[in-house]
């Protein structure tokens, strides 16, 4: 079977265990990179969640005039959009699709509904290889999935008042979020990038630096494996409490 067939019947398919026993045995899938779903509470992947399984197929859809990032993919499960691919992480991939280098595939990995709904659902990124050729030795961890490791199951933070314990779920619907564009580390240009962007209409003043940008929304949480669990409580001139996020 040549590949041009091979990946039009695999995109037929939802989940790769469905397809024919011939040809999963011809074709192994290379894995490029493992991420949570960004953004999933905001479009459609809460009203799926019960339905959306393990090994289901996901488009890669590229959104090069996105407003917040140009590198932006959007992940689409059964032609509903359910999230992105993670901003910190798709520079790379948007190249790929862009000129059509690699036919990619996206593929659910890992549900984990009692997490948080930036931790909901785990995802990777594959292509697909023929058997006949060699795999190097050191390479063979792009053939196997890892278990995520979830941050956000039974943990707590206590900000601002000692006296008061929050839970992640209850500070993260907070929307007085702010990140300090100054307090960003040099190693994070994409990420100071990013909350730059949005420091154009969400710009705030605090002790007299207005480099804190407002986030309050889930845009705080694209680059959430950097964050600290560091979190400060500042006010503004007007004494308007906001809470403030380091990224490490």
């Amino acid at each position: 079977m040549n590949r041009s067939l091979f990946l039009k019947r695999l995109l037929g398919s939802l989940v790769i265990g469905n397809l024919p026993i011939s040809i999963t045995q011809e074709f192994r899938k290379i894995y490029l990179l493992q991420f949570f779903v960004a953004g999933f509470r905001h479009y459609d992947g809460m009203q799926h969640l019960t339905n959306i399984k393990e090994g289901d197929l996901l488009e890669l859809v590229r959104e090069p005039n996105n407003e917040y990032d140009s590198c932006a993919i959007a992940l689409h499960w059964q032609g509903k959009k359910i999230g992105f691919i993670p901003a910190d992480v798709n520079e790379m991939l948007s190249y790929l699709i862009d000129v059509d280098a690699l036919s990619l595939f996206g593929v659910v990995t890992h549900l984990q509904k009692n997490a948080q709904p930036w931790e909901n659902v785990a995802a990777a990124v594959y292509f697909v290889q023929e058997v006949n050729k060699n795999l190097p030795a050191h390479a063979n961890h792009l053939t196997k999935i890892e278990a995520p490791h979830y941050r956000t199951l039974n943990k707590k933070i206590t900000p601002f008042v000692v006296e008061e314990v929050y839970t992640l779920e209850n500070l993260f619907d907070e929307t007085n979020r702010v990140i300090n564009l100054d307090t960003i580390p040099s190693h994070h240009s994409k990420a100071k990038d990013f909350f730059k962007n949005l420091s154009t209409k969400r710009t705030i003043t605090i002790n007299g630096n207005n480099h804190y940008v407002h986030v309050p929304n889930d845009d705080i949480y694209t680059f959430m494996y950097d964050i600290s669990d560091e979190i400060k409580c500042v006010k503004d001139k007007n004494g308007v409490e906001y809470m403030e996020f380091f990224l490490v």
